[in-house]
């Protein structure tokens, strides 16, 4: 599941591709802590900074100056992230850095959040994001996880507002049932509905809840390590869409599945590039943690071996290389051929190869393999990103119903109250 420094700062990289409107209005306490963090990521390490290389870090960012150095500097001295040295007429004349590695910065998100003073409709956006982002749910699931945080009405109007953003989207079944989603990471053309219901029974909830969010946060999880749910709740997981499992078999017969999250390499809150429509990388990843856990020759760095193979161009000197690995061979993704002493890969397709290594990497881990969501390097390293975003005009939010309905509310009691002279 998304924490809190994951949704601030991706809602905050979300909400600047979008130009003024109220639905962006509404999540600006979220945008401004997200951008808090944004900051305090590009300070980490400066030292003494001067305002202007402040203000040139922000404008990098596509925050104003006026924003970085009058608002977002304080915030940060506040949270006792940076110390602001001063003269005599209180103006910044050095910017020295506190910023913690980025674990505990991350840890610290939800202090920086409290501190924005978010309103109830912001909090309820952020959790029915998450909610959505980890599976389908229906909307009476959503709205009864708003409950505690206020009424109905503006619960809805979360909804509608992340509906605007392209963060959320409603679907109707054959049979009228209504379900949100993230249409960033679940395929918005795959009726969700039947999985939404039964995830209405709290302990399939739960089962299904834990079964999702370990295998986005290991990508690549072998099956029979599965403690969080039964075969029947991975099987159901699977037959809806999800969850996506991939097989590895020897020549010997030995057969393990390995499963994945079907939002691998997508992003919460970018439209969806059709990520590994083949499922040549997952069958990579899943060779590779077949090689790591249960070869009889075991692979003991993964990443480290696919680095090689892309350098290289071949890779690999073992006696079961022809033997365990023959699927990679027939999905054309490496050839099979005679080494020195047994069998060795040569690469045939080196961009599946380079997606199964970012996808390693995300994890920080070169024994397990993620495309989770939770991997964020994007938000690290966002300058393609940026870059993307620079080049194309701003987004547009429409205003959500219950909104138009408030505004246009007030516009009738200003006309009256012109009208009538009061």
């Amino acid at each position: 599941m998304l924490t809190t420094a994951e949704l601030a700062l991706g809602l905050s990289r979300h909400l600047s591709a979008y130009g003024a409107s109220q639905p962006k209005a509404d999540l600006g306490q979220l945008e401004f802590a997200g951008r808090i963090i944004e900051l305090a990521i590009r300070l980490h390490g400066s030292g003494v900074s001067s305002p202007n290389r402040i203000a040139a870090l922000g404008l990098d960012a596509g925050i104003p100056k006026r924003e970085t150095l009058g608002q977002l500097l304080p915030a940060l001295e506040t949270l006792g992230l940076v110390d602001l040295e001063r003269d005599a007429h209180h103006a910044v004349q050095a910017v020295s850095e506190r910023i913690p590695p980025m674990t505990e910065l991350f840890a610290q998100a939800d202090t920086i959040l409290e501190s924005t003073m978010p309103e109830p409709l912001e909090r309820m956006a952020m959790e029915v994001l998450r909610q959505t982002t980890l599976m389908p749910v229906t909307l009476g699931t959503a709205l009864e996880t708003c409950a505690p945080l206020g009424p109905e009405p503006l619960a809805r109007r979360a909804i509608e507002d992340l509906q605007s953003l392209h963060l959320c989207a409603l679907q109707r079944s054959a049979d009228g049932d209504e379900v949100l989603l993230n249409p960033n990471v679940w395929a918005v053309d795959k009726d969700h509905s039947y999985a939404a219901l039964q995830a209405e029974n709290g302990v399939v909830r739960a089962a299904l809840s834990g079964l999702l969010e370990k295998v986005s946060a290991t990508a690549g999880l072998p099956e029979d390590e599965v403690t969080s749910a039964d075969k029947r709740r991975i099987d159901f997981a699977v037959s809806q869409g999800l969850l996506l499992r991939s097989l590895v078999t020897t020549a010997s017969g030995e057969e393990r599945s390995f499963l994945f999250s079907p939002h691998m390499g997508r992003s919460a809150f970018d439209e969806p590039t059709g990520a590994d429509p083949s499922g040549h990388v997952r069958q990579l990843i899943g060779s590779m943690m077949f090689a790591n856990r249960y070869a009889s020759n075991r692979l003991f760095a993964p990443t480290a071996f696919l680095r090689k193979l892309i350098r290289d161009g071949e890779a690999g000197d073992a006696s079961n290389i022809s033997a365990d690995y023959s699927m990679l061979e027939t999905a054309g993704i490496v050839r099979l051929e005679p080494a020195y002493s047994y069998s060795k890969f040569v690469l045939l397709q080196a961009d599946i190869a380079e997606q199964a290594v970012t996808y390693l990497e995300n994890t920080g881990s070169a024994g397990t393999a993620s495309g989770s969501l939770r991997g964020q390097s994007g938000y690290l390293q966002p300058e393609i990103e940026r870059a993307r975003r620079l080049v194309q005009p701003s987004r547009e939010a429409t205003p959500s119903p219950s909104a138009s309905q408030d505004i246009l509310a007030a516009l009738r009691q200003e006309m009256g109250r012109r009208r009538y002279d009061r």
